[in-house]
């Protein structure tokens, strides 16, 4: 196995490895590498739906998508529909997922937001759909002593209907579904609970600091978000089909790039739930979860 570092603060790309026959040291060494860069990209798995739900669940029990009820364990971040044919660019499919080309931190508008996220490209286009993330162990680090000082002990909401409303998050959900994702409260600083590490807790999902006025504190979680995701804090990647992404929604903001809408991308999303206790949007443990 081969760990080549990019030349930003985080991300690295992994060949050599098949994802589908690791054994604990060599899945020991992934883990170390990926705390490590935080973004692991793996070149050429072409996994399989069960193969991508097997390594994943090595990371974590999985976290469902926006309905609790649900058993679905996979998402498709896609443009296409189930025959193939590229979406209308005016559907509820495509405008739903114009939000992730905002920087973000997936399911922090949860109580306990996702640990892993784990992405698989199945059809790429022919130009742009970039995946790119951005450091936020790093964008701390930059900070000014007294900005540090300020955020230490601060929380911010995150809210799913602040974040997605504008894009189609209350046409996609029943009105019992949404009420299932209150707005929920986070530190503006977390500590890693593998590194230690301090990182800025921020992204599209956080609508304001908690005890500070809103429009004021709106502008600066904005400002913060925008001074993070900038070089030499930011890694692209350019998607072939077979390559599977890792990364850590701990410390870890991303956003994907647009591509021409004539085209279609389909990537397919696993995501793995945050430790804590009594996570109410992990995986049941008994039968019948499945892709």
């Amino acid at each position: 196995m081969q760990i080549t570092p990019s030349d930003a603060t985080l991300g690295a790309v992994v060949t050599g490895v098949d994802l589908t026959r690791l054994d604990d040291a060599v899945f020991a060494e992934i883990e170390s590498a990926w705390h490590r860069y935080a973004v692991l990209v793996f070149e050429g798995q072409d996994l399989s739906t069960e193969a991508q739900l097997a390594f994943s669940r090595r990371i974590g029990l999985l976290e469902r998508g926006l309905v609790k009820s649900s058993t679905r364990l996979l998402a498709h971040i896609s443009n296409t529909l189930k025959n193939g044919d590229v979406a209308d660019p005016a559907s509820l499919q495509v405008r739903f997922n114009e939000g992730n080309q905002h920087w973000h931190s997936d399911s922090s508008y949860k109580r306990v937001g996702a640990k892993a996220s784990l992405l698989c490209a199945r059809v790429v286009p022919d130009t742009g759909g970039e995946t790119e993330w951005a450091d936020m162990r790093a964008a701390f680090d930059a900070l000014d002593e007294d900005m540090k000082a300020y955020l230490e002990g601060k929380e911010a909401v995150h809210s799913f209907v602040f974040s997605h409303t504008w894009h189609g998050g209350q046409e996609l959900l029943a009105e019992e579904d949404i009420a299932g994702l209150p707005p929920v409260e986070h530190s503006i600083v977390k500590v890693h609970p593998a590194t230690g590490r301090r990182s800025l807790f921020v992204g599209r999902h956080a609508s304001h600091i908690i005890g500070e006025p809103v429009a004021e504190s709106r502008e600066l979680l904005a400002a913060l978000t925008r001074q993070a995701c900038q070089p030499p804090r930011t890694f692209k990647h350019r998607w072939r089909v077979g390559d599977l992404a890792l990364w850590d929604n701990r410390c870890v903001l991303h956003r994907g790039h647009p591509w021409p809408m004539d085209q279609a991308r389909d990537m397919v999303r696993t995501t793995v739930a945050g430790d804590g206790p009594d996570n109410e949007w992990a995986e049941d443990a008994a039968p019948g979860f499945a892709g």
